[in-house]
């Protein structure tokens, strides 16, 4: 960053850069509100410039290109807002056009001074199309230009700003909740810079240097945007004392990966949601009890076995949640305008298949009985199958995990009860698997 993008920056955050750093437009709208009218801003801006030691030339007009041609001719500070583009570029040589386009500069600089025009407005009065085919595609830019528009918006520079912070330790620190005072020390500078650009922390990076010359990193993937100083400590700490560093800690740096913040719109007739930083501090502290791997949200994968799942990190977006089904209202009227909704019958699936013994004849299962109390059994009155199923069948038979083969029924007992049961192809054993509701 040179020191007029910098100087630019200070005034507002959408500035482009051009001609290789000499030349910054800013967009001044709705500064006139913070700083002053366009005189005073003009004055602010030269008196920014001055104060570092650099000389500029300021110049305030109704368009980018009009701002620019006047800053290139004339020094000091100029104000054209209540001119248009064209009446304000109108009196500026000839010349001054070939600093902003440089093509075909001196053979189209020649032939107008030929014709003995002088000033920018001499070439605004001459015929648009007469010019564009004497000159062809730079006549185009050129002409333009006289009149004073602009090709195009302005583009403001997208610096990449890294927020990061690091600290050397006098004396190494051993236990995790003394580095709690160091992170709060580290972040809540960085939470201040990411609220004043209207930021928010998706990644958060730790790097602990050991005293053993080692290196320590951790990295945690935020669920939603958020900067909350004291959230973000408890986070890293939570996640340090389910993975702690081996020696003592001598050094600490946090690196913060932005995003755009996040904008809530809250709903008027329903019940407030629990902040995302309140949810992410409370799977982090379960995930420090329990471990990562047992908490999470039941996740339906790409297989054929029937009690296949996965387990995904929670969500916390609500609104992402709430619109992937249909509103409370929506299936309210519809039942209203009639359109019947089908009742079928659900499977309810247990946890751990319960074990069972099936009397079997003809290969078909006419008994059904067990140990437990509320799973009573009786005589198959009805049964459907078998479905056979099986899958991971080239798992390792010590270890494996995944592997099924199976022939499954639809049973429907005396007294009313229809169940699902299978039979374990490689064991001979026979289980309940659910129930019908």
């Amino acid at each position: 960053m040179n020191v007029l993008t910098a100087i630019a920056g200070q005034f507002s955050p959408r500035y482009e850069t051009r001609s290789a750093g000499a030349v910054v437009v800013i967009d001044v709208a709705g500064l006139d509100r913070l700083i002053g009218p366009p005189p005073v801003l003009a004055q602010e801006l030269a008196a920014e410039a001055f104060g570092r030691g650099v000389t500029v030339h300021v110049a305030i007009a109704r368009t980018q290109t009009a701002a620019v041609l006047l800053a290139s001719a004339r020094p000091g500070t100029t104000v054209a807002i209540e001119q248009d583009a064209a009446a304000a570029v109108a009196a500026l040589p000839i010349a001054t056009l070939g600093k902003l386009e440089a093509r075909s500069q001196k053979f189209l600089l020649l032939t107008l001074h030929r014709w003995g025009l002088k000033t920018i407005g001499d070439v605004a009065r001459l015929p648009a199309a007469d010019f564009i085919s004497r000159f062809g595609p730079a006549g185009r830019i050129w002409h333009a230009l006289a009149c004073g528009e602009d090709f195009g918006p302005l583009v403001p520079d997208r610096l990449e700003e890294r927020f990061e912070a690091s600290l050397d330790l006098d004396w190494p620190i051993e236990e995790i909740e003394p580095l709690a005072f160091v992170f709060t020390r580290l972040l809540e500078p960085l939470s201040l810079r990411l609220e004043a650009r209207d930021r928010g922390v998706a990644r958060l990076h730790t790097e602990l240097r050991l005293v053993t010359k080692e290196r320590h990193a951790r990295c945690l993937e935020l669920p939603a945007p958020m900067r909350d100083a004291r959230t973000l400590r408890t986070l890293v700490v939570l996640d340090l004392e389910s993975h702690p560093p081996a020696a003592a800690v001598d050094r600490v740096s946090i690196t913060i990966d932005p995003t755009p913040g996040r904008i809530v719109q809250h709903a008027l007739f329903t019940r407030p949601h629990p902040t995302p930083e309140q949810l992410a501090t409370l799977v982090a502290r379960l995930g420090a009890v329990m471990g990562q791997d047992r908490i999470g949200a039941p996740a339906a994968v790409d297989s054929y076995r029937p009690d296949d799942f996965a387990m995904r990190p929670f969500a916390i977006d609500h609104d992402q949640r709430r619109g992937r089904g249909e509103r409370r209202e929506d299936v309210e009227g519809k039942r209203s305008a009639g359109s019947a909704l089908n009742v079928v019958a659900a499977l309810r699936r247990f946890r751990r298949p319960i074990p069972a013994r099936v009397a079997v004849e003809r290969a078909r299962p006419v008994r059904v009985t067990t140990d437990r109390a509320e799973i009573r059994g009786g005589v198959v009155r009805a049964s459907a199958g078998p479905w056979r199923s099986s899958g991971h069948w080239w798992a390792d038979e010590a270890g494996g995990a995944g592997r099924w083969d199976r022939d499954e029924w639809d049973v429907a007992l005396a007294d009313g009860a229809v169940y699902r049961v299978f039979q374990d192809r490689h064991t001979d054993r026979w289980f309940i698997e659910a129930i019908a509701d």
